[in-house]
């Protein structure tokens, strides 16, 4: 069986690490696989580091485009002329129109895609209805080319199938490799906080968390409500691991509050799992998810959790009393923080507890099931 696997961007983010966790794993298990992408440096290097062969495709960006969508469509198709896939998988939203590129081929190979959160018809996506509107008509319309949809979580499942738009679905949830979690103590992961930053924080409460800097994460909303937080946790400072797109906006945010000691912008940090568990506390306030890679990650690292009670969330978390709050939902994040403070051996002892439930090589034999039926 010979996959190609079909994402935006090479840069590093949790769909990215989901491709290659899955396309590695596929091939120890006797799977043909390769990858296109878009820019980026860190996909296509771990690839390379696989041993699996990689494509790149210039169409692919994470702006949409008419031009780079027809451009994306005509490139992947010169592609499939010469590879004879059995199955394309693809795996964003810019990547859902690549599915016509092989209409016009003798050998249609089967087609894939997978949910990695709803994106662009997330109901806490944008207000903008016209946007939502137009999202809306695209998957529509090029939902109905894919052979097989994968969703990450149920309440994704749940929020599209109740909109009429998909019948040929089902669930298979992200798993990660423990073998692949090197954490570094908290002493350690302490230490790279200091120097990276220059900022004390040996004896501070770190509320931490690890993603890209855009809509997505909500990050503004820790921004935001921050005082109301120290008013809780005197010594408490925030770290956030990642880049991306809106992070002069939180610069400037953190600036005019007056946050620069307590407020921590680390940047990208390859491999970020591993200074988890310098952090008290792991936070994702998204305002969507699919199914987290570094929440999984989080649980790995045995410390305790709070996040929104979104997307795949609350499934990562067994529906946690404690560790889930209402999205901007600041009094909950309170009492529930102050919960987690209070019990904070029992949170870890549960999170020990999910983790199992999130095995990469379940995920991986999974989706060589599914390949395998269509086929």
């Amino acid at each position: 069986m010979k996959i190609l696997f079909v994402i935006t961007k090479s840069d590093l983010g949790g769909a990215q690490v989901f491709v290659l966790n899955l396309a590695r794993t596929l091939k120890k298990l006797g799977c043909e696989v390769e990858v296109a992408a878009g820019e980026g440096d860190f996909l296509f290097q771990e690839l390379e580091k696989n041993k699996i062969e990689f494509h790149y495709l210039k169409s692919l960006k994470r702006d949409f485009s008419v031009f780079n969508a027809l451009y994306f469509v005509t490139e992947l198709h010169g592609l499939l002329k010469v590879k004879n896939y059995d199955i394309i998988h693809l795996n964003s939203s810019n990547t859902l129109i690549g599915s016509l590129s092989r209409y016009l081929l003798v050998k249609k190979p089967k087609t894939v895609f997978t949910f990695h959160g709803l994106s662009f018809i997330d109901h806490n996506f944008s207000p903008n209805l016209f946007i939502k509107a137009l999202a809306k008509f695209y998957f529509r319309i090029f939902l109905r080319t894919i052979d097989k949809l994968i969703f990450e979580c149920k309440m994704n499942y749940d929020e599209l199938k109740s909109t009429g738009m998909i019948n040929n679905a089902e669930i298979i949830y992200n798993g990660i490799d423990e073998n692949d979690l090197k954490f570094l103590s908290r002493e350690d992961a302490r230490k790279h906080f200091k120097n990276l930053s220059g900022i004390d924080i040996e004896n501070s409460f770190i509320i931490g968390s690890t993603g890209r800097l855009a809509h997505q994460k909500n990050y503004e909303f820790l921004i935001n409500n921050f005082f109301r937080i120290k008013e809780k946790v005197p010594k408490i400072k925030v770290v956030i691991i990642g880049d991306g797109p809106d992070r002069l906006s939180f610069e400037k945010m953190i600036k005019e509050l007056g946050l620069e000691t307590e407020f921590i912008l680390l940047g990208e940090l390859v491999n970020s799992h591993q200074y988890l568990k310098g952090f008290d506390l792991f936070t994702l306030t998204s305002r969507y998810e699919g199914v987290s890679i570094s929440l999984i990650e989080a649980l790995y690292a045995s410390i305790p959790i709070l996040a929104t009670n979104v997307g795949g969330n609350p499934e990562v978390l067994g529906y946690s009393d404690h560790q889930l709050f209402e999205l901007n939902d600041i009094d909950g994040y309170l009492k529930n923080l102050s919960e987690i403070r209070n019990n904070k051996d029992v949170c870890i002892k549960y999170n020990q507890e999910r983790k199992k439930n999130f095995s990469l090589n379940e995920m991986a034999v999974n989706y060589k099931k599914l390949f395998d039926s269509l086929l």
